[in-house]
C-alpha cells in the first residue's frame, strides 16, 4: 500500500508533465529560443504579374528572333511597278531559298511572277477569293474574309515554327498584300451583308441606295474587320517578316495638302499604322520648249519614313522607258538592301 506522502509525490510529478513551458523561459537551466520565421530579403520581389515580369526579363537576354522594321505601304496608280519593286527587292536581298508570300487580290503578283520569275519557288501566291456558283454574285464575301484570316494566321504559325530548332523548310521573309483597297471593299461588303442585319441576300442588294438610307452605316464595324489584317501583319513583323501593302490612289475631294489631289485607297487609319509609305510616280521628261522627249521616269517618293529619317522626302528612280528603246529596270536599292 502506498503511503499518503507517496501519493502526493506521484500527483506532483504528473502535474509537472502537464506544464507547458513558454519558449522564452529557461527550463532545467537551458534557454529555449522561439522559432523564427524564414526572413525574405527586402530585395526579393514577387510580382503579381509573373508573365509580364518574365517578358521584361527575357528582353535583357539575346533574342533568337530579330523583328522586322519594315511595314511599308506601296501606293500609286496602276502600272507604276509597285509589285515589281517589292519582288525585285526580296529577290536581291535574300539569295538563298527565303520565300515571299503574296495575298493577291488583283492578280498583280501572279502576273509579275509569270513575267519575271516564272517557276521560281521562292515566290508563293495565294488567291484570297472564294467563288460561289449558286448566286448572282461571283464571290462569297464572308468565306473570302475568312480565307484571308486563315492565310494570315497560317503565316504567323509558319513564322513561329521557323524559329524552332531543327526547322528545315524555307524561311518566310516577306509578305506582300496586293490591292489592299480590294480587301477594304471585302470588309465593307461584309459589314453591309452580314454585320448590320439588313437582310441583304448579297453584295448587289446590300448596295441598294434605299436600303443603305434606311439602315445607315456603322463604319467602326468595317474598321474592326480591316484591323484584323493589321494585327496579323504586326505579329509577323515581330517574328522577323517584312510586310508590304500595295494600294491604289483615288481622287481626294477633301483637298489635303501634300497629297497632290489624291488619297490612298485603303481604310483611313492604315496610313497611321504603316512605318513607311513609298509613293510610286511617273514623270514625263520634257524639252526646254515643253514638248515631251519620249522618256518616262518612274520614281519612288519616300512619303512616310519612320525608321530611316535620311530617306524622308527623298526620291529614287527605279524604272526608265524611252520611246523606241528597251526599258531600263533599275530597282529600288533601299528595298534591295533592306535599309528603309
Amino acid at each position: 500500500m502506498m503511503s499518503g506522502w507517496g501519493t502526493i509525490a506521484d500527483a506532483h510529478e504528473n502535474q509537472q508533465k502537464d506544464i507547458i513551458v513558454p519558449e522564452h523561459v529557461e527550463a532545467f537551466g537551458n534557454k529555449i529560443e522561439p522559432e523564427v520565421a524564414e526572413q525574405v530579403s527586402s530585395s526579393t520581389f514577387v510580382s503579381k504579374f509573373p508573365q509580364i515580369a518574365e517578358e521584361l526579363d527575357a528582353q535583357s537576354r539575346p533574342s533568337a528572333v530579330r523583328p522586322s522594321h519594315i511595314f511599308a505601304g506601296v501606293v500609286g496608280h496602276e502600272g507604276t511597278g509597285k509589285t515589281g519593286i517589292v519582288m525585285d527587292g526580296h529577290m536581291h536581298r535574300y539569295t538563298n531559298d527565303e520565300q515571299l508570300w503574296a495575298i493577291d487580290f488583283d492578280n498583280g503578283a501572279m502576273a509579275c511572277k509569270q513575267a519575271h520569275y516564272d517557276g521560281d519557288k521562292r515566290i508563293r501566291i495565294f488567291s484570297p477569293w472564294v467563288m460561289q456558283m449558286d448566286d448572282r454574285t461571283a464571290y462569297n464575301y464572308i468565306s473570302t474574309y475568312q480565307k484571308i484570316m486563315d492565310i494570315g494566321k497560317f503565316a504567323v504559325e509558319y513564322a513561329e515554327r521557323q524559329h524552332d530548332e531543327g526547322f528545315d523548310q524555307p524561311l518566310l521573309k516577306t509578305l506582300l498584300v496586293t490591292a489592299v483597297d480590294q480587301f477594304d471593299s471585302v470588309c465593307i461588303n461584309n459589314m453591309k451583308i452580314y454585320d448590320l442585319d439588313m437582310d441583304a441576300k448579297d453584295a448587289i442588294e446590300a448596295s441598294h441606295t434605299k436600303l443603305n438610307a434606311d439602315i445607315g452605316w456603322n463604319w467602326n464595324i468595317r474598321s474592326t474587320r480591316f484591323k484584323q489584317l493589321t494585327a496579323i501583319c504586326q505579329k509577323l513583323n515581330s517574328l522577323g517578316v517584312d510586310i508590304f501593302w500595295e494600294t491604289h490612289l483615288k481622287e481626294d475631294k477633301e483637298g489635303k495638302i501634300g497629297f497632290e489631289g489624291w488619297k490612298f485607297a485603303w481604310e483611313k487609319n492604315a496610313t497611321n499604322d504603316v512605318f513607311q509609305i513609298l509613293w510610286c510616280k511617273s514623270k514625263a521628261i520634257r524639252n526646254n520648249d515643253g514638248s515631251t522627249t519620249g522618256e518616262t521616269r518612274y520614281l519612288v517618293d519616300f512619303f512616310k519614313e519612320k525608321t530611316n529619317s535620311n530617306l524622308k522626302g527623298q526620291e529614287r528612280v527605279y524604272f526608265v522607258t524611252k520611246k523606241g528603246e528597251p526599258a531600263e529596270w533599275l530597282g529600288l536599292s533601299e528595298l534591295r538592301d533592306g535599309v528603309l
